[in-house]
């Protein structure tokens, strides 16, 4: 008998209408749901990432985790509160979480807010432990978050100069830092990504895993030998190991978040099979 080909990867498309409240924020908020991507039930042990839907007047009491969180804002307006400090985030905004703030979240406005939520390490599952803990307002001090703001004019132009550590420049993709280690991060990064026609990735794999939200475009994504076209909404989780690529065949540039965990290594992020092919 053969060996069976690892699948290390999986597809799948944000649904809000499955969008459930998690069971430890259920007596603790209103207004709150969750879709989530990445998770243990797909393979993935570095990561949870999913989108997070807050009803206008909604709110999520003052918390805690035991892990790293970062944002981003899809739509929408919400206030979050760190220690003392009250943040209004709406769409573009971006930011880091540490391990063990206390934090609350809630929507002034009449419209629905919507982000993508990033944790690492991983959460637990309900059998195997807690790592949520709500607690009583803490505004004794500054916030040791950190927010930042995308615009246009930020995004880094095709072929230059790479933000990414270990990313040499590649024709008409350009990236975006919004966390890193340079921000603060511990565990995690999360940035934005851009592929102009024609631009591509060749085959490679990491030491870590990464998640994709596709925001704008579409794009052609290969991984373990298996093809998806992918267009806004699509997302796709890639483990460690997992060989893939990217290839944007349309007229439009197609724009995605990413994230990934563990934080990857200053050096030799990428592992291309381009570079080893010649040795047979």
């Amino acid at each position: 008998m053969g060996v069976v080909p690892k699948i290390m990867h999986h597809v799948s498309r944000i649904d809000e209408s499955a969008a459930t409240t998690p069971a430890p924020y259920e007596q603790r908020s209103t207004g709150f749901r969750r879709a989530t991507y990445v998770d243990g039930a797909m393979g993935s042990v570095h990561m949870g990432v999913g989108v997070c839907f807050l009803a206008p007047g909604g709110r999520i009491e003052t918390h805690v985790h035991s892990f790293e969180e970062s944002i981003y804002i899809l739509e929408g307006s919400v206030t979050v509160q760190i220690s003392g400090d009250h943040e209004t985030l709406g769409p573009g905004h971006f930011g880091l979480i540490p391990t063990g703030a206390a934090h609350s979240w809630r929507n002034v406005s009449d419209q629905p807010a919507r982000w993508l939520e990033m944790q690492a390490p991983q959460p637990r599952s309900s059998e195997y432990g807690r790592d949520t803990f709500f607690v009583e307002a803490d505004t004794s001090g500054a916030s040791i978050a950190r927010f930042g703001h995308f615009d246009e004019s930020q995004l880094p132009r095709p072929g230059g100069e790479s933000q990414m550590e270990g990313f040499n420049p590649t024709t008409g993709v350009a990236i975006k830092m919004f966390v890193d280690r340079s921000f603060g991060a511990i565990h995690q990064s999360l940035f934005l990504i851009q592929y102009m026609p024609g631009a591509k990735i060749d085959p490679h794999d990491h030491t870590f895993e990464e998640s994709y939200l596709i925001v704008s475009g579409r794009v052609s994504a290969t991984a373990d030998g298996s093809t998806y076209d992918l267009g806004p909404g699509d997302v796709i989780w890639t483990s460690v190991g997992c060989i893939h690529t990217f290839v944007n065949a349309g007229t439009e540039p197609v724009r995605w978040i990413e994230t990934q965990a563990p934080l990857p290594p200053a050096k030799e992020v990428f592992r291309f099979e381009r570079d080893w092919v010649h040795l047979g």
